[in-house]
C-alpha cells in the first residue's frame, strides 16, 4: 500500500471515528421525553404518480437497508449493466436492449439523460415531521457525488419538496493537478402535492433541471508516446474539447374525483433539452478528419422542445381499475447549423416541427394486492404504437412490449462541423418479451430464473464511421439468466447474477454485449449491540466476457460499434464496510484490488480505461426534526 492509499485510510479512520460519536450523540436525542414519539422511517412514507395514477394509495416506507450503501455510482448501482467511460459522470449508455416509451420525436442525444432525475421517479412524500437527507461520496482522485433532500407536509393535505445533487470528477489521467475537472452534473429539483380534505381534487407537480459540463479528450493516445495506457500521465487526444447537455422539465398533474368509479385528470409537460460540443481549436488536434463548417473552431448545438397535453378519465370498479385519454404533443428540433447551406442541409433536413395526436389507455386487475394484471396501449395517429402488459403473481413477474416508433432526429438528419448525413429511414420495430420466477428458501436466501428476448426489425445503430445506418431485416436478442442470494453459514452471505446472452438473425454484430456477465457479492451482515449497529463488511465483484465494446464519438456525443480494440474480460474486486447507526450510514470502500496489485485495470471503452485502485468514502444522514 502506497502513501496516498494510507493517507486517505488515515482520514477515513479520523472521519467515521467523529462520524460515529456524533451520530451517537444525535441519535440519544431524538426520544421525545413528553410523547415518547420517535420520529423517523416509521413515520416517513411516500407515493409516486403512479401510484395517484392507478388509485393505488400504497405508500412506500424509507429504504434504511445498510447494504449495498457502498455503490454509489450509477454504473455501480445498475450492477455494471451500463457502460461509462470509466469515470462517473461521463457518457453512459445501456449495454442490453432498452425500448424508448416515446414512439413519436425523440432527440437522439442521451448520454447523459441518465443522469438526470424523471418524473417517474419523484417521491412525493407524507411526512409527521420535517425529513432532510444528506448523502455525500468522497471517492479518491477528487471523484464526489452530493445529494441533499429536504421534505416538509405544512399540513395533512399539502407537503413540498426540494433536491440539489452534483456528481464532480477530476481528470483521471493528463491532469494539471487537483481540481482539474474532468466532468460536473448539477441538478436540483422540486416538487408540491395538495389535495382537498374530502380528497375530491389533487393537484401534484415538480420542476427538475440538470447540467451536464464535460471534458472531452477523445480517449488516451498510446501512438504519439511511449507512456501506456495505465499511466496517469498518458497522453490524450484532445485538449481543447468540452460538451455540455442542459435538461429542464416542469410537470403538472391533477384530478377531479366524481367517485371511485369515475375521475377526470390532466397531465402537462413542458421540456427543453440541449446538447452541444466546442473546440477552440479542432485543426492542431490530430482528431478530426472532416471539417465542414469551419477548421479554426467547432461550435455545435442542437435543441428539443416539447410541450404536451393529456386529458383523461379513470376510475375503479371493483378490482378492476381503467383509464383512456387522448394526448397532444408539440415538438421543435433546433439544428444548429438548420439554415446552413453547407451541403445544401437546409433543404434536406427532416421538417423541424410536429404535432402529434395520440389515444390510449390503461387497465388493472387486482386479485389481492400480491396478484395483479396490467397492460396498457398508447397509439399515435400517424400510425406508430405501443402495446404492452404485466403480469406479478407474488414470486412471477412477467413482462411484454411491442411498438413501432421512430428514428430519433439525430440519426435522421446531420450537419455538425466534423459530421454529416441524410437519411430517409423507415420506423423501427421491437418486441421484447421477459419474465422471472423467486423461489424462496431458508430465511433471506432466493434463487431467481429470469429471461428476457427482444427482437428488432428495421434497426438503427451508430456504424464504424459513426454514422448512423439501419438493419434492413430482422435480429434478436436472447439473455438468460439467474439471480441468488445464499446463506451457507449465520450471517454470511453469496449475493449475486451470472447472465449469457446470444445474438441471431441479421447483422449481430450491430449489437455489442458481452456473451457472459456475473456479479458476486461475499459479505458479512449483522446487527450488533442490541440492534444499534448494522454493519456489512465484504467483496464486491464484476466479471464479463471480451467483447468489442462500442467507441465514443464525442462530437456528436454518440457511442458506435467497433471492430478494431476487443475489452479483454476482468475482474473488478471491490472490498467495503458499510455502517449504519441509527439514522446515519457510512461506507468505506477500496476500489479495485486486482490494480493495486498489478498496476493494470479494465477497459471501459477503446482507449478509455476504467476506475483504479482508490479509496472511496462517505455517509448518508437523514433527520426527522
Amino acid at each position: 500500500m502506497n502513501c496516498s492509499y494510507f493517507r486517505t485510510v488515515v482520514r477515513f479512520v479520523v472521519f467515521i471515528s467523529s462520524f460515529l460519536l456524533l451520530a451517537g450523540s444525535v441519535n440519544a436525542q431524538i426520544l421525545d421525553d413528553s410523547t415518547k414519539l420517535v420520529y423517523g422511517p416509521a413515520t416517513t412514507h411516500y407515493l409516486k404518480e403512479e401510484n395517484i395514477l392507478y388509485n393505488d394509495l400504497t405508500f412506500t416506507d424509507l429504504d434504511t437497508s445498510v447494504v449495498n450503501s457502498h455503490r454509489w455510482s450509477r454504473v455501480e448501482k445498475e450492477e455494471y449493466k451500463m457502460q461509462d467511460l470509466g469515470v462517473s459522470g461521463t457518457a453512459i449508455r445501456s449495454i442490453y436492449p432498452q425500448l424508448p416509451v416515446i414512439i413519436g420525436a425523440r432527440p437522439g442525444f442521451s448520454v447523459y439523460s441518465p443522469y438526470y432525475r424523471p418524473v417517474s421517479s419523484f417521491k412525493y412524500f407524507d411526512t409527521k415531521s420535517p425529513y432532510s437527507k444528506i448523502d455525500v461520496a468522497i471517492g479518491g482522485r477528487n471523484r464526489t457525488v452530493v445529494d441533499v433532500g429536504f421534505n416538509r407536509s405544512d399540513s395533512s393535505n399539502f407537503n413540498i419538496g426540494i433536491d440539489y445533487f452534483n456528481t464532480n470528477s477530476d481528470k483521471q489521467v493528463s491532469s494539471k493537478g487537483k481540481n482539474d475537472r474532468l466532468v460536473r452534473d448539477e441538478g436540483y429539483d422540486a416538487y408540491l402535492v395538495y389535495f382537498t380534505k374530502n380528497r375530491r381534487y389533487l393537484v401534484m407537480g415538480n420542476f427538475s433541471r440538470l447540467k451536464t459540463q464535460a471534458v472531452d479528450q477523445g480517449g488516451i493516445d498510446t501512438l504519439s508516446t511511449d507512456v501506456g495506457f495505465f499511466d496517469r500521465d498518458a497522453s490524450v487526444f484532445l485538449a481543447n474539447a468540452s460538451s455540455e447537455y442542459l435538461k429542464r422539465t416542469f410537470h403538472l398533474y391533477h384530478q377531479f374525483r366524481v367517485n371511485d368509479g369515475l375521475q377526470a385528470y390532466q397531465v402537462f409537460d413542458r421540456s427543453y433539452e440541449r446538447s452541444s460540443f466546442d473546440d477552440s481549436d479542432p485543426e492542431s488536434e490530430n482528431y478530426f478528419d472532416r471539417f465542414y463548417i469551419n477548421a479554426d473552431v467547432t461550435a455545435d448545438t442542437s435543441v428539443f422542445e416539447t410541450i404536451t397535453l393529456e386529458n383523461g378519465v379513470k376510475g375503479t370498479l371493483g378490482p378492476l381499475f381503467y383509464s383512456g385519454y387522448y394526448k397532444y404533443r408539440i415538438y421543435t428540433f433546433h439544428y444548429g447549423w438548420g439554415d446552413a447551406d453547407t451541403l445544401d442541409f437546409a433543404n434536406q433536413k427532416p421538417s423541424q416541427d410536429g404535432i402529434e395526436h395520440y389515444i390510449g389507455g390503461r387497465v388493472r386487475y387486482t386479485f389481492n394486492p400480491e396478484y395483479k394484471l396490467t397492460g396498457g396501449i398508447d397509439f399515435n395517429l400517424n400510425g406508430n404504437q405501443r402495446l404492452w402488459g404485466e403480469i406479478d403473481f407474488k414470486g412471477l413477474k412477467g413482462k411484454f412490449v411491442t411498438q413501432q416508433y421512430e428514428p430519433t432526429y439525430m440519426e435522421q438528419a446531420y450537419l455538425g462541423n466534423h459530421d454529416y448525413w441524410v437519411n430517409d429511414f423507415k420506423t423501427i420495430k421491437a418486441l421484447q418479451i421477459g419474465g422471472s420466477y423467486t423461489l424462496p428458501f431458508q430465511s433471506y436466501s432466493f434463487l431467481k430464473p429470469e429471461v428476457t428476448f427482444t427482437t428488432y426489425t428495421d434497426y438503427v445503430y451508430y456504424d464504424k464511421q459513426a454514422q448512423p445506418q439501419q438493419i434492413p431485416g430482422s435480429s434478436s436478442i436472447l439473455t438468460l439468466g439467474a439471480s441468488f442470494r445464499v446463506e451457507p453459514f449465520k450471517h454470511f452471505f453469496l449475493e449475486g447474477e451470472g447472465l449469457y446472452t446470444t445474438i441471431g438473425g441479421d447483422s449481430t454484430h450491430v449489437f455489442p454485449i458481452p456473451e457472459l456477465m456475473a456479479n458476486l457479492n461475499v459479505y458479512y451482515h449483522n446487527v450488533l449491540f442490541n440492534g444499534n449497529l448494522d454493519m456489512q463488511i465484504g467483496f464486491d465483484n464484476h466479471w464479463k466476457s471480451d467483447y468489442f465494446a462500442p467507441d465514443y464519438r464525442v462530437s456528436t456525443n454518440q457511442y458506435f460499434i467497433q471492430d478494431y480494440f476487443e475489452a479483454p474480460s476482468y475482474i473488478i474486486s471491490d472490498f467495503y464496510l458499510n455502517i449504519k447507526l441509527g439514522h446515519a450510514y457510512v461506507f468505506f470502500k477500496f476500489n479495485n484490488l486486482v490494480d493495486a496489485f498489478t498496476k493494470e485495470t479494465y477497459f471501459a471503452a477503446p482507449n478509455y480505461v476504467g476506475k483504479r485502485a482508490l479509496v472511496d468514502y462517505g455517509f448518508v444522514w437523514m433527520f426527522f426534526d
